[in-house]
């Protein structure tokens, strides 16, 4: 088919562009921005509004020719400097959103954004793309030759189309940006149909393509960026549907980390996991003093606090035939729960002494811990989670415990599911249960392979999903190493993506 490009209409900056048809939508806000996964698929719960939701992004190069992935900071979402947006930074780079967009309850086929190709300017020819390819192998560059359609709009208002790396759209300076600076790109399309309808900010077009539009294209957005000091905006996008939303993980509705705060020296982490967690167990039970403050940071119902201190002493050593309760327990305990109580709403839930029996803590006093505590508060679950090697056939779980779990760490989730198997049978029904995957190396797993590198703690957490999606009863995990052994964030990349991939399930319908 012949290229063609007609100008069809002018369109105020007040067209539709918020229609209620469109089932996928991102505001790119409240994303925490911090290494090593820079927001990307940070807080997808806030951010994504549209009847599909929790659908995650990757990098791409984003070039004409083979390379590397990008570093995970050329793109970032709610950059302290560029709030509420995908930032792309240091030159070339794009990223795909991780399902494939389809058409609409009308047939057709949107993808809209709002990009600033370099904010501030409005007279450089670098240029910001929206890319869509029935090729998921693209790069995301707009002349790859499996491109479907790609529209660019420099930021001095040029705007081009490619198809199949031909353009069919060459318009200089024909864009005008909103007050902000910004453009808005739009593509309107019907499956199997020859034509593509453009809209950038105030020029409509229809373009001819090469061939029939597919029913499923990936959508990449990209930047071309002349200077490494030069960053591109994207923002608001939204498509009429994806192929699909993340399939759900099983029956988990809950993920976090043990000791996202465990004492002031060791730092507060909730608000920086917030965005990628449902739960995170705290410990405000400083030495010198409480620190409800801690509380503040969390996500309504989303901490579950450590009582641990208030209850037992002398269980510092595995197998202690000295720990026991506190003679004043029920005290030391009114102390915290007054502390707490002005932050209820942000409790979760109590959690009792960490590995009680393997500490040698008898039933009875683990049991009266639970009860104390359900009399002051009796509708936040009670939380215990036991060593590994003491959840057997004999070990009894008392009534008033909601949650139950176990560690056992420097272990495939394969060696432990035998483990699973024996609490699901020593638990009631209605006792919920919970794994604590490894997710930082551990000086206690020595040098045993599978356990230290990044990438095998990444593929651990996806086991523990598989895990759980063969015993519905699990209905949470909590990550244990991090901040426990001082393992800096930034050595584990791939395993924090999983996390936020991992939330994003959580989302799922």
């Amino acid at each position: 088919m012949a290229a063609s490009a007609v100008l069809l209409c002018g369109l105020s900056s007040g067209a539709s562009w918020a229609e209620p048809t469109l089932r996928f939508t991102d505001s790119f806000d409240q994303a925490v921005d911090k290494d090593p996964t820079y927001g990307l698929n940070d807080s997808l719960a806030a951010r994504q509004r549209g009847a599909q939701r929790g659908v995650t992004y990757s990098r791409t190069p984003g070039l004409w020719y083979k390379a590397p992935v990008p570093r995970p900071w050329y793109s970032q979402v709610n950059h302290s400097r560029y709030p509420g947006t995908l930032s792309l930074w240091l030159g070339t780079s794009a990223v795909r959103l991780d399902s494939p967009v389809t058409a609409g309850t009308d047939g057709v086929v949107t993808a809209q954004v709002t990009t600033d190709p370099i904010p501030g300017d409005t007279s450089d020819g670098a240029w910001a793309s929206l890319v869509l390819t029935a090729d998921p192998a693209v790069s995301g560059y707009v002349t790859e030759a499996g491109v479907s359609l790609a529209v660019l709009v420099r930021s001095n208002g040029g705007i081009q189309a490619f198809t199949h790396g031909r353009k069919v759209l060459d318009r200089p300076g024909a864009a005008t940006p909103d007050e902000r600076g910004r453009y808005r790109i739009r593509v309107d399309a019907r499956p199997g149909a020859g034509v593509a309808t453009v809209t950038v900010s105030d020029v409509t077009t229809e373009v001819s393509l090469d061939r029939a539009f597919p029913a499923k294209t990936w959508l990449h957005l990209g930047a071309y960026l002349d200077s490494d000091s030069d960053t591109a905006t994207f923002d608001d996008l939204g498509v009429s549907a994806v192929a699909a939303s993340p399939a759900r993980a099983g029956s988990l509705k809950h993920l976090g980390y043990f000791a996202a705060r465990i004492t002031e020296a060791l730092g507060n982490h909730v608000q920086e996991v917030r965005g990628r967690t449902t739960l995170n167990w705290v410990n405000i039970s400083d030495y010198a003093r409480y620190a409800p403050e801690v509380l503040e940071s969390c996500a309504p119902r989303s901490c579950v606090v450590y009582t641990g201190h208030e209850f037992f002493t002398g269980c510092d050593q595995a197998g202690s035939t000295t720990c026991r309760l506190y003679a004043n327990h029920r005290e030391r305990w009114q102390r915290l729960a007054d502390v707490v109580r002005p932050h209820l709403s942000k409790v979760a839930a109590f959690y009792l002494k960490d590995e009680a029996f393997h500490r040698g803590a008898s039933y009875q006093d683990v049991r009266t811990s639970a009860q104390v505590i359900k009399e002051e508060f009796p509708s936040v679950p009670v939380m215990m989670v036991e060593a590994g090697p003491k959840v057997t056939s004999a070990m009894r779980v008392p009534p008033e415990v909601d949650w139950v779990g176990f560690d056992w760490y420097c272990r495939s989730a394969a060696e432990i599911e035998p483990t699973l198997n024996t609490l699901e049978s020593i638990t009631a029904p209605d006792q919920e249960l919970f794994l604590m995957p490894q997710a930082a190396p551990l000086k206690a797993c020595g040098t045993k392979p599978g356990y230290q590198t990044d990438a095998e703690l990444a593929d651990l957490q996806w086991d523990y999903v598989k895990l759980a999606e063969r015993h519905p009863r699990v209905t949470g995990l909590m990550g244990f190493g991090l901040w426990v052994e001082q393992t800096p964030v930034s050595r584990l990349p791939r395993t924090i993506d999983a996390h936020e991939r991992i939330a994003a399930r959580l989302l799922a319908p």
